[in-house]
């Protein structure tokens, strides 16, 4: 299908689903919807002059508060929006919260309708708008990312994220989705969907430490890992046990293992924290009644580590 075709298949469809979710209120008080501005229909703003082959689609207000809701912004976030269009998602954002928002678009005339609805809202001190390809935005201060793009884009965009954005910092899009990484959770408005996601540390390869105690024995933790998922083994002295129950979440991990150590059952619960090629947490040990908790420390050879996305994959949503 050719782009042209493509965008036009884009904007129907958004528009069809502009016919389940009713105007949102009316005016705000600082986003001019004259003739100037927007095309309004059925509650979505469609900006003038956008380009036909990626069309300006403003998010509704109260979608716009269900991402900062999901996202769970707090007072010391740094909120960005990549192609933020009239700057409603961090200027929302900062308005309900009191974070630093950053906002990026290619359009000239996006950011000065951004700077003017800030002024109005009265937070331009606490948000900034750039004019730039997002694709070459630095986005390493970002604790909240807030967008609603392409299908296609999001895809292009997820290596980005994964590589740039720290462990533990969260995610929104609306209407679309990631391709294969899934979501940690989503939320429903109206017809129209909100995703979310942490950011997960990279967590895969070869990890070492030595056991507790007099004989000092080297134990192994081996890991794989496609995004937030991980699996693996660990392994002392010589004998492999399965992780149980293993979760990321940002860069805290867990796992249990249940081993039999000269006929005795001992279940040993893992909870880290990843830090670029260590791994610094506590070990709780059961084994009959008694309960002995130790730290631990691993370090990861770095020869060892692996991506944890699979590359270029489409994302469900796409039509075509």
């Amino acid at each position: 299908m050719k782009k042209s075709l493509i965008a036009v298949v884009f904007t129907s469809f958004t528009l069809m689903i502009a016919l389940f979710t009713p105007a949102q209120g009316g005016e705000t008080g600082w986003f001019r919807q004259g003739d100037n501005y927007y095309v309004s229909w059925e509650g979505l703003q469609i900006a003038k002059g956008a380009s036909p082959d990626v069309p300006y689609v403003s998010t509704p207000h109260a979608i716009v508060d269900e991402m900062v809701r999901l996202a769970d912004v707090k007072a010391n976030d740094v909120v960005y929006d990549l192609g933020c269009g009239d700057g409603r998602l961090v200027i929302a954002a900062v308005k309900k919260t009191g974070c630093r928002g950053v906002g990026i678009d290619i359009d000239p005339e996006r950011i000065k309708e951004s700077r003017a609805n800030a002024r109005a809202a009265g937070v331009q001190d606490r948000v900034r708008f750039v004019e730039q390809n997002f694709f070459a935005s630095d986005i390493r201060e970002a604790t909240v990312m807030l967008i609603y793009l392409f299908p296609d884009v999001n895809i292009r965009l997820r290596a980005k994220f994964l590589s740039e954005m720290k462990p533990g910092s969260r995610l929104v899009s609306h209407a679309f989705d990631m391709g294969d990484w899934k979501p940690d959770n989503s939320a429903s408005i109206g017809a129209q969907r909100v995703y979310y996601w942490v950011i997960p540390a990279n967590a895969t390869g070869r990890w070492k430490w030595n056991s507790s105690g007099g004989r000092q024995a080297a134990i192994v933790l081996e890991l794989e890992q496609r995004y937030q998922q991980i699996r693996g083994t660990l392994i002392q002295e010589g004998h492999p046990s399965t992780l149980v129950d293993a979760k990321l979440t940002g860069d805290r991990i867990t796992f249990r293992v249940e081993q039999d150590v000269s006929g005795r059952k001992i279940a040993r619960e893992f909870a880290g924290t990843i830090s670029g090629n260590s791994i610094t947490g506590t070990i709780l040990s059961t084994e009959g009644p008694r309960v002995q908790n130790n730290r631990w420390k691993a370090v990861r050879d770095p020869s060892t580590l692996r991506p944890i996305e699979s590359g270029y994959t489409n994302s469900d949503l796409l039509w075509y």
